[in-house]
């Protein structure tokens, strides 16, 4: 779905990537794992449309060369991102979350609430798994825990038919038992054939859920494998090596 060819972004006399390769196959959960200051959110950037990379590195789009990236342009080709709890207006309702900026309007111009309170209400009970009366379409986001939000986050990108969701550490700061319901999400995605690059620090959260692990380190891959090819033990050995060394092998 998507594959980056020979990234590289500098800042001045900072170098934050350099000659980056990556992709993301349709249907697949990539893990992107690195300390602060690997080039992992400039990465998202450059994907997302936010950062252009420096000349000589190319952006494909299933298989089609992409020039001059925007984000608008990234979110038409599919691309969302969520970003921790920021991802929502904490002082809107449930329904005005799912729907906002993208507002559902009748024949006449007016917006159709009452369609988007009936579509949020089936999001509820098919896709974020709110069965309780205490929670309807009105109800505020802000009385929702961490992990519900980012299933909020999560199903509204599902919904408007996202291509390839970013999780931009989506477990920060959240609760063992609501951790468990954002890494549930994450294997929803696939299974709606999504794809989805899951960025964090805790290999923990990352590794039960994702396909394949891409590790930066200081603006460069320092190795990517299938989870198949290794165990938690082993991937957490390597990690150390990257830490002291700069390379896995």
């Amino acid at each position: 779905m998507l594959r980056l060819v020979n990234i590289s972004k500098s800042f001045g006399e900072v170098k934050s990537l350099e000659n980056v390769n990556f992709a993301v196959w349709p249907g697949e959960v990539v893990g992107l794992l690195g300390d602060n200051g690997a080039g992992k959110s400039t990465l998202v950037k450059i994907i997302t449309g936010y950062h252009r990379p420096d000349p000589g590195g190319e952006i494909y789009f299933h298989g089609r060369r992409v020039e001059n990236l925007t984000v608008p342009q990234a979110r038409r080709l599919g691309v969302e991102t969520v970003y921790q709890e920021k991802a929502l207006a904490d002082k809107q309702s449930l329904w005005r979350n799912i729907f906002m900026g993208r507002e559902l309007s009748n024949r006449f111009g007016f917006l159709d609430v009452a369609r988007m309170r009936r579509e949020t209400e089936a999001l509820m009970t098919a896709k974020m798994g709110f069965t309780s009366k205490a929670v309807t379409t009105d109800t505020v986001v802000r009385t929702l825990s961490g992990g519900e939000r980012q299933g909020v986050a999560i199903t509204r990108a599902l919904h408007f038919d996202a291509e390839l969701i970013i999780l931009d550490e989506p477990t920060m700061a959240l609760s063992l038992s609501e951790t468990r319901k954002v890494l549930d999400f994450v294997t929803s995605i696939p299974q709606a054939g999504k794809s989805c690059i899951f960025i964090d620090h805790n290999i923990f959260h990352v590794y039960p859920v994702v396909d394949r692990i891409v590790v930066l380190d200081r603006g460069r891959v320092a190795g990517e494998f299938a989870k198949a090819e290794v165990t938690l033990d082993e991937l957490l050995e390597r990690l150390y090596r990257v830490a002291k060394t700069g390379e896995m092998t």
